[in-house]
């Protein structure tokens, strides 16, 4: 678990607009400096004007889980100026074609979405793990469920963030059996109207801001979560 009195930094990936943009509010409301990671310099910038417009300390990182150098980048420029980050949240993902049924997929569309969704976060990860293992810090990842649904396949989608989930777990068995000092576990905000579904809405959906509010509350309820994958809905119905 992290220390009350050390400095709360996080990195959260995909900050410029969505979900990410708003954990990185709720993060910041509640007196997170944000590093704010998105792949485009001028969305990312324009976020954090809009945070800092809104009184919450946002710095603008280029993150492009497609283009390794700027992971690497990253992680040097957290290794030089930010080395008391204490989160990471993996939040940026594309859905590939929501619509098309698996066996249309070829193996270079699934790729892209495996390299964004699961490669892309894994190596940011797994190069910021020094400095977050430093400081007693955690891996959050911001995931969907997969199990069996007639209602929600996304075939690309679903397996990239199975392997996630895979990921989060088997990380998650090491940093414990190794006595890292570091949790990893992921969170299902649920349905939530964003870009990535093209706006979509219906019974159930969250906005942005509360699905943003909920990965927040998560993050900051005090608990260890180590290897958990938390239903958000759940859990806000559990918590008092």
């Amino acid at each position: 678990m992290m220390s009350a009195h050390m400095t709360k930094k996080a990195l959260v990936t995909g900050a410029n607009k969505g979900i990410g943009k708003q954990v990185a509010a709720a993060l910041g409301r509640a007196g997170w400096t944000v590093l704010c990671g998105a792949r485009d310099p001028g969305r990312g910038e324009a976020a954090v004007r809009e945070l800092r417009d809104a009184g919450i300390d946002a710095v603008f990182l280029k993150v492009d889980l497609l283009d390794m150098d700027t992971l690497r980048a990253a992680a040097g420029e957290i290794g030089s100026h930010h080395r008391d980050l204490r989160l990471l949240v993996n939040n940026a993902g594309i859905p590939g074609d929501m619509g098309k049924p698996g066996y249309e997929f070829s193996v270079e569309e699934l790729r892209t979405v495996m390299e964004t969704n699961f490669f892309g976060p894994f190596e940011l990860t797994r190069l910021l793990l020094p400095v977050l293992e430093a400081n007693g810090g955690r891996i959050v990842n911001v995931t969907i469920p997969t199990q069996l649904s007639e209602f929600f396949n996304p075939f690309a989608y679903k397996v990239s963030k199975a392997a996630f989930g895979t990921m989060t777990q088997s990380l998650g068995v090491d940093f414990r059996k190794h006595g890292k000092p570091v949790e990893i576990f992921a969170v299902m905000p649920g349905a939530t109207t964003t870009d990535l579904n093209g706006n979509s809405t219906g019974r159930g959906f969250k906005t942005a801001a509360q699905a943003g509010q909920l990965i927040a509350d998560i993050i900051l309820d005090g608990r260890e979560h180590n290897c958990e994958i938390i239903d958000g809905g759940m859990w806000a119905r559990q918590t008092p």
